[in-house]
């Protein structure tokens, strides 16, 4: 992989102020919006050095070049640069020994193409890894671990690829996929040409640079073997308002897998053609005053029965290939009739969406509600404070996809805001419950959920199969709140379900799970 090849010459750049770095992108890679971005981006992070090396193409790149030779007899490959931003003050390559994965904050690989006969001389930027900065907002669950190499030693960085579009094999389609696809299968050297070759069993005389179709989109993740959820506008706008689109792309994000979200143009030069991006995190505004008034001003008298989590979302987290990587889209920046195809890709072996777990999640809570009203509410705090917000119709309800192991390792270190642990007697018998997939969906108060970033339980779903169309408990695994876990008994004879109790150790409220 040109990304772990030796390099052919190794050059190092000190770019401590008053070093431009606009001056250095114009003088090596011309000024493309993307590859600028990336050194701004390496400047905000306060990197110290660039090594920039010469590679032989490899694999996904060379493969690229043949495809482009095919087409394009006149094709030159001018130059392969693979560039990395390091917090040290690197001189020379033996002082990258002293380097370790944690002085980087990013690699990519720049490209340069010549074709004369298309009047093209560009470079692009093919792939690049450059995580969002580090700040108590932001959230990028769609990530991977990179290996690189720089000079003669390896070293990986972990966020989610960037790739930039080149007009003549791949259009946004293409690179919006690979982004997504590279990161969640963790295969950095899939290939722009398996993707067309996936695309292609639905439209053999289809031109790659053209983009592809939204049904080519869900063809080529079927192929790859990933399941999800595609939303087209287009032929069903009534499902703009039943499913809008910050639904399927924050559940996306929130489920570790990625969404790709999918608009028109506007205003008077606008071409037909839309734009599609990847997106792998988000942000949070814990003081965001919506939610509260949303029900208590705009909506009163209607029925509410949860407020989703995703109403404290600021931003979408987002690469664009034609602006560059680790970008934020306000969630209300697109109208709706902007937006044309939304899609959000499930964790492995993951049956339905997130969005559809915490609509299932909201009729249980309301079915096992009298098992907390048992009693435990005139004795526990939470439990009285969790039914008051009830009643206010200000519950709370987020949607993350984990495994079996991940739910008991967190019930097993975690502890209440009292200093109460799970007994580990309890611990040992869940292990019998559900499948390895599972949906978690955290149930939580406002004030408790956005400033503290805590929950008073979880309820959990079976995420291997389909769920059903009505709480039937066919799908439901267990719930946890203050003192109580409660199990799916039977459907009673009106086929509403009746639950089983059996107590916890924790006595209030505990930590969201935040990767």
């Amino acid at each position: 992989m040109s990304r772990l090849a030796e390099p052919n010459s190794f050059k190092v750049e000190i770019i401590s102020r008053p070093r431009s770095l606009f001056q250095l992108a114009e003088e090596k890679f011309s000024s493309a919006p993307p590859i600028r971005r990336l050194f701004s981006l390496c400047r905000r992070s306060e990197s110290e050095s660039v090594v920039i090396e010469d590679v032989p193409a490899q694999d996904c790149v060379a493969s690229e070049n043949h495809a482009l030779l095919a087409r394009f007899p006149d094709c030159k490959h001018v130059a392969l640069k693979r560039i990395s931003f390091w917090k040290k003050k690197v001189e020379k390559e033996d002082d990258l020994k002293n380097c370790k994965s944690a002085d980087c904050q990013g690699y990519a690989l720049l490209k340069q193409d010549i074709v004369p006969s298309q009047k093209y001389d560009r470079w692009h930027v093919f792939e690049a890894v450059i995580p969002k900065y580090q700040h108590h907002h932001n959230y990028c669950p769609v990530s991977s671990s990179f290996k690189f190499r720089a000079g003669a030693k390896e070293f990986e960085v972990k966020g989610c690829l960037y790739a930039q579009q080149n007009t003549l094999n791949k259009a946004c389609a293409q690179v919006a996929l690979r982004s997504l696809l590279a990161t969640r299968l963790a295969r950095p050297e899939l290939s722009y040409e398996e993707i067309d070759a996936f695309a292609r069993e639905l439209n053999p005389s289809f031109l790659p640079k053209n983009g592809l179709k939204t049904n080519q989109i869900s063809h080529v993740l079927t192929r790859f073997g990933v399941d999800h959820l595609a939303m087209d506008y287009t032929a069903a706008p009534g499902m703009k308002t039943d499913f809008p689109f910050q639904k399927i792309i924050y559940s996306g994000i929130e489920s570790g897998s990625g969404a790709l979200l999918a608009f028109s143009l506007s205003g008077p030069n606008a071409p037909q053609s839309g734009h599609i991006i990847p997106c792998f995190g988000h942000t949070f505004n814990e003081d965001a005053w919506a939610p509260q008034a949303d029900s208590a001003y705009f909506r009163i008298g209607e029925v509410i029965k949860y407020i989703p989590s995703r109403a404290w979302l600021s931003s979408f987290i987002v690469h664009d290939d034609n602006f560059g990587a680790n970008f934020c889209i306000p969630h209300s920046f697109l109208r709706p009739e902007q937006v044309r195809y939304a899609v959000e890709l499930y964790p492995p072996k993951y049956a339905y969406s997130g969005a559809e777990a915490e609509i299932a999640s909201a009729d249980y809570f309301y079915s096992l509600l009298p098992n907390l009203l048992d009693g435990l509410h005139q004795k526990n705090p939470w439990i009285r404070r969790l039914l008051e917000y009830v009643c206010q119709q200000k519950l709370i309800l987020r949607s993350v996809a984990v495994s079996k192991t991940e739910y008991l390792d967190f019930i097993k270190s975690e502890e209440d805001w009292d200093g109460n642990r799970e007994m580990p007697e309890t611990v040992s018998a869940l292990k019998s419950q559900g499948p390895d997939e599972l949906w978690m969906i955290e149930v939580s108060i406002p004030e408790l959920f956005s400033t503290n970033k805590r929950k008073l339980g979880e309820i959990l779903l079976d995420a291997k199969n389909p769920i059903a169309s009505k709480a039937n408990g066919q799908s439901f695994v267990l719930a946890r709140f203050p003192e109580r876990y409660v199990f799916f008994d039977k459907l009673d004879k009106s086929g509403k379900p009746n639950f089983l109790t059996a107590p916890s150790n924790f006595k209030s409220h505990l930590s969201l799970l935040c990767r």
